[in-house]
Parts: C-alpha cells; sequence; structure tokens
C-alpha cells in the first residue's frame, strides 16, 4: 500500500535546469498532498548535507524529478542504487546514455530509427568540414533546449560552439531538419499518445516550452496510419534498446511521413506545460494517476 510507504521527494539541485525542477516538484508535491501520502521534500544544492538527511530519513522510494546534469545523467541513480533505495525513472547506465545526444543517436541508428545527421566536436576547428546548413548546435549533455542554436551560415559557427562550449566541453552539431516536432511519451514500457509542438516564432526553445502561452500542444495530431505507428514504433526501440524504465519522452521532428529522432528524456517535466502529462491525461490519466503510476513503476523494479 502506498500509504505504509515513506515517499523522499527530490527536486532542485544544481544543474542548469534547476527552477524547471523545482517547478516539476512543487507539482507532484501538490499531487501527494491531494492523495494523502507520506513524503518529505529533499533538495541536493548541497550534496553531503542531501545524502545525511535522506539516510537519516530512510524512504522506501524515492520520487526523483532533478532535471539534467546530477539528476538525469547516472550520477543520482547510482547514490539511490549504493544506499539500497528504489527510485523512479530509469537505471544508471539508461540515463547516462539518454543524457548523451551523440550516444543515445548511435544507439537509435543500431535500432534501424532515423536521426539527423550530426557530428560531436571540442573545439570550433572540428567543425571545418561541416557544410550542412541550416544547423543545429547545442551542448551535448544538456536539456530544455538551453544553449541550443540554429546556425545559417558557416561563418557564424565557431561562435556558436564557443557559446555552447562554456555549458558543456562536447558539443554536437545536427543538420537542421525542416518538419513537424511530434514528441511521444512513455510509461512502464508503453506509448501514450503523440503530441505535435508548434511555436509561433522560432522553434521549441527554453522560452516556447516554460515560458510562452502562444506554443500549442496537439494531443493525437493529424497523422497517418503509418506516420503513427512508426513514431510510436521507433520511441518504443529506443527506450528498449538505451534500456529505460519508467517515464520517457522521445522527441521527433516528422518530415514527408519519416520520424527523425532527436533526443529522449528519462526525467520528463511535471510542469503545468509539460507534454508527459498532457500525453496521460489524453488516455483518461489524470495528474494524480499518472503520480501513482510512475510510484508504482518504481515500486515494482
Amino acid at each position: 500500500m502506498l500509504s505504509d510507504l515513506k515517499i523522499a521527494l527530490v527536486y532542485g539541485g544544481r544543474s542548469s535546469e534547476r527552477e524547471i525542477s523545482i517547478r516539476s516538484g512543487e507539482a507532484v508535491k501538490r499531487s501527494l498532498e491531494r492523495i494523502n501520502l507520506r513524503f518529505k521534500v529533499f533538495d541536493p544544492v548541497n550534496p553531503k548535507k542531501f545524502v545525511k538527511d535522506l539516510i537519516d530519513y530512510n524512504p522506501d522510494v524515492i520520487f526523483n524529478l532533478l532535471h539534467g546534469k546530477f539528476g538525469e545523467d547516472g550520477s543520482i541513480q547510482g547514490l539511490f542504487e549504493t544506499l539500497g533505495y528504489r527510485y523512479t525513472g530509469s537505471p544508471v547506465k539508461a540515463s547516462a546514455i539518454a543524457m548523451d545526444k551523440s550516444l543515445s543517436k548511435e544507439l537509435a541508428g543500431l535500432s534501424g530509427v532515423k536521426t539527423p545527421k550530426w557530428i560531436t566536436v571540442n573545439r570550433p576547428e572540428d567543425a571545418e568540414s561541416w557544410d550542412l546548413f541550416p544547423a543545429v548546435v547545442k551542448p551535448n549533455q544538456e536539456g530544455s533546449s538551453i544553449g541550443v542554436e540554429i546556425v545559417y551560415e558557416k561563418d557564424k559557427l565557431p561562435e556558436s560552439i564557443k557559446k555552447a562550449l562554456k555549458i558543456d566541453n562536447e558539443v554536437i552539431i545536427e543538420q537542421f531538419v525542416a518538419g513537424r516536432e511530434i514528441t511521444v511519451g512513455i510509461i512502464d514500457g508503453k506509448a501514450l499518445e503523440p503530441i505535435e509542438i508548434v511555436v509561433e516564432e522560432g522553434f521549441y526553445d527554453f522560452e516556447n516550452k516554460y515560458l510562452s502561452e502562444k506554443t500549442q500542444y496537439i494531443v493525437s495530431p493529424d497523422l497517418t496510419e503509418k506516420e503513427r505507428e512508426r513514431l510510436i514504433q521507433d520511441s518504443l526501440k529506443i527506450y528498449k534498446k538505451i534500456g529505460c524504465k519508467g517515464a520517457a519522452r522521445v522527441d521527433f521532428i516528422l518530415k514527408d511521413g519519416i520520424p527523425y529522432f532527436l533526443e529522449i528524456n528519462t526525467i520528463p517535466g511535471m510542469t503545468d506545460h509539460s507534454l508527459l502529462p498532457k500525453a496521460a491525461s489524453a488516455v483518461g490519466m489524470d495528474f494524480d494517476t499518472l503520480v501513482v503510476t510512475i510510484l508504482k513503476g518504481a515500486l515494482d523494479e
């Protein structure tokens, strides 16, 4: 019985996605209060204090809502496993692979899933041979579209790479594919309804994700049966190949009926703008039911 358990709700942290993590955590906190479950909030902004407090509390399960580095990349998962705690989301290896955009693309290719052409670089000189424009430049291990730029001319590429290198020591350069942005949520190995993201201006960057009220989210968008089936099957292939567990979200660009894999998120947002709750709602799962389902998935593991 969930009512008998002690839940550690972990959010905040030290990554560039701290504020988004807090929004997700606060939303789940309100849900746990509505459901009347026993929990305590932990913010690992001070790692040593966090570990001590967590051990003192000795939870039965951890609801992890740390987005980005130190929360989604396998590091905190390793800590939880070392301490012997069950936790929501993917295990250590899958979390680390999913956070690495380049590596997750390689595994997607091995699974027969298409992805835009890309390279990874550690310095601007490494991209001298790149000639596919427009190009998307982004830190290899970041989320929430932080540090992402679209570059239209080759002479602008070095400066864009330098900016991304201030965020991560490895940068991915990806061929820009013009098409429809579609995301597929997955819970415990089952795909939810696809969602199309339509922005009024620019691309689905941090502002359009979390701040704009003009971004449209079309649940069950107009797709052919073949397109819909391929999006779902490609999502599940990637999820399984990487070894994900619990909730995840897979992002694609759909062009000419072909999904091009962009990235997979192993701790999807749970804010009022977030896509996983919208997808869950489309199959009759309200927010509180989604929270309970995620928790039960961790307990089953």
